[in-house]
């Protein structure tokens, strides 16, 4: 009951904050299918806490309608930091099944559980390595297991309750040789923002900060199977930068000025 209250606490906050009436009913309308519908981490009959740090309401797919990114401070380490969810004209929620985790892998700091202590989750190879993730992502919709990560030599896959949820991290160095996500953790995210970019003021871009840089994502649609269609950029952030202005897009302050995110 109380992780339900303090999730609750987190939302209204959220929805007393820097958005508009029909801002306001898709905020609703999402903290309701969250909280009774498709709860972010649910292993057997548990709810595990779970914190949201932002909320951003933009067309990210840039498709012409809006989706709801939630940046969400996970109980667990195979859970994605970076959730977005479709709401339809109509209110109508459902979420995308890949998040996003930016940022290097960690050594395990103790702050987060793992599923594996649950006994409810396995570290795989399969022959071909992830040429063949069609038939793994065809497998988890199927088994039951609903988390699946993807590692460039390895899956994880755990039996979390709830809708399919999908992590890519190909092309991201392992810190060890053992094909097993027994050592590490994902980055923490500090803030989301999206925007355009002071070069590209046609499409929408998410941005997110973690360490020392900056995350830019652009997506261009989503597949049958709920993956991204995405393009990475990794930049260092600017000297001195102090964050995102929340509002106003990907506009960022330094200690000494304000400036628009750009790639170049």
């Amino acid at each position: 009951m109380r992780r339900t209250l303090a999730f609750l606490f987190a939302f209204n906050m959220l929805l007393g904050c820097a958005f508009g009436q029909q801002e306001n009913l898709r905020l609703e309308a999402l903290k309701k299918y969250i909280l009774e519908n498709d709860y972010p981490e649910v292993f057997g009959k548990d709810n595990y806490k779970t914190r949201i740090e932002g909320v951003l309401d933009a067309d990210i797919d840039n498709d012409g309608s809006q989706e709801i990114v939630v940046l969400y401070y996970p109980h667990y380490r195979q859970s994605a930091p970076i959730v977005i969810y479709k709401i339809s004209s109509d209110l109508k929620v459902k979420r995308v099944p890949e998040g996003l985790a930016p940022g290097p892998l960690q050594k395990v700091s103790g702050d987060y559980l793992d599923s594996h202590t649950l006994g409810m989750a396995v570290d795989f190879e399969v022959p071909g390595g992830t040429a063949h993730l069609e038939t793994v992502l065809k497998a988890t919709s199927t088994s039951g297991m609903n988390g699946l990560v993807i590692y460039d030599s390895f899956f994880h896959m755990d039996g979390r309750s709830g809708s399919p949820a999908i992590i890519d991290m190909r092309g991201v160095k392992l810190p060890s040789k053992n094909h097993d996500c027994g050592s590490f953790e994902f980055s923490r995210v500090k803030q989301i923002a999206a925007g355009h970019l002071r070069e590209d003021s046609s499409n929408n871009y998410l941005a997110a900060w973690v360490g020392d840089e900056i995350y830019v994502y652009m997506i261009h649609g989503i597949s049958n199977q709920g993956m991204l269609d995405k393009k990475l950029w990794v930049i260092q952030a600017p000297k001195g930068f102090n964050g995102f202005e929340i509002g106003n897009g990907l506009t960022y302050k330094t200690e000494t000025a304000t400036d628009m995110l750009t790639l170049k």
